[in-house]
């Protein structure tokens, strides 16, 4: 009973996935590959995933999902979209040892996971600690990993991502929505300084540092600064009506 005092107990770790495609596809190929939605059917025994493919450049992009297609353990792949260097697709795979273990023992994938460089890297969450440890020892037996953080649920930032989802993904949508010219701008931008006081980067050095005209990196930032801040303020604003509907929705 004393497990069950600590609630949710989450676990974050890296692993070498020898019988899944998605992780040796990576492996072979230099294309990332984030898996936000999955399902696993009793009756088949199989994983049903949406993935969202990466890459550094088209030809890498096709190479990969070409791959993907084709891997031992892929019981189906339909191709949704593809734009650039990145693609979204439906598989469907055979069940992986490390899903059914994690599952046997009460377990849970809680966040997306991603597969890059042959290593995967799983968010799981489990009822109490002992299940966690139980897991671990199984999959340490069966395949390489390496545990980066383990942690009681409701005391990590993690359960904050979680109790207030639609926000940090306002926020991340936020950043998304910066192109590569305006990301690498106030990436440089902050590195250097400009934004300190008093300031270590003019707008000239700093476009003088990206090849560009001062007029143009004035430009760029203000489109920058312009996503992300409609982003945070849109954050906030739900933050704020959460707060005020969970103390009774009227402020008293």
């Amino acid at each position: 009973m004393a497990d069950r005092a600590h609630g949710m107990h989450r676990v974050t770790l890296d692993t070498r996935l020898d019988d899944c495609p998605l992780g040796r596809v990576t492996a072979a190929h230099d294309v990332t590959l984030t898996t936000p939605y999955w399902n696993l059917s009793p009756e088949t025994g199989r994983c049903d995933l949406w993935v969202e493919a990466s890459s550094p450049g088209r030809a890498q992009l096709e190479s990969g999902m070409r791959a993907l297609r084709d891997a031992d353990g892929v019981a189906r792949f339909e191709l949704k979209r593809k734009r650039g260097s990145n693609a979204t697709a439906h598989v469907v795979l055979e069940e992986t040892v490390a899903i059914e273990t994690v599952m046997a023992n009460g377990g849970a994938v809680i966040a997306p996971f991603r597969d890059r460089d042959g290593w995967e890297r799983w968010h799981l969450g489990f009822a109490e600690p002992r299940a966690a440890a139980a897991t671990l020892d199984s999959l340490d037996r069966r395949y390489e990993l390496a545990v980066v953080e383990q942690a009681p649920l409701g005391g990590s930032a993690a359960a904050d991502v979680f109790r207030n989802f639609d926000e940090a993904a306002t926020l991340l949508d936020g950043c998304a929505r910066l192109t590569e010219a305006e990301s690498r701008v106030l990436r440089t931008a902050v590195e250097h300084g400009y934004y300190e006081t008093p300031r270590g980067e003019s707008l000239a050095s700093l476009g003088e540092r990206c090849g560009v005209s001062d007029v143009a990196i004035s430009k760029t930032l203000r489109r920058a600064e312009r996503k992300l801040l409609g982003a945070a303020v849109s954050a906030l604003a739900d933050l704020d009506t959460d707060r005020l509907n969970v103390g009774g929705g009227d402020g008293r």
